[in-house]
């Protein structure tokens, strides 16, 4: 699996800093409200290929597979982040 890439892809208990978020000027700010902007870290907690479910900024979050696909980052690695 690559470092890099939407977050429907990245598997549960990963952690990803989020890098970029789609273009679309309607789902970007969707997401920017939920708390969800480029910089911010976040679990997965569960991708199984349907819903996405997050833990973002203390809250969970569940993204449709859609919307998470829009979402890009990295993974974070836990020994530098310690």
């Amino acid at each position: 699996m690559s470092p890099y890439g939407p977050l429907s892809q990245f598997p549960a208990g990963t952690r990803v800093r989020i890098e970029k978020l789609c273009d679309c000027s309607r789902a970007r700010g969707r997401l920017c409200s939920m708390g969800l902007t480029p910089g911010t870290e976040i679990e997965v907690f569960a991708n199984c290929g349907g819903p996405c479910c997050l833990k973002v900024r203390g809250a969970s979050l569940t993204l449709g597979h859609g919307l998470a696909g829009n979402i890009y980052g990295r993974i974070v690695d836990s020994e530098v982040a310690a």
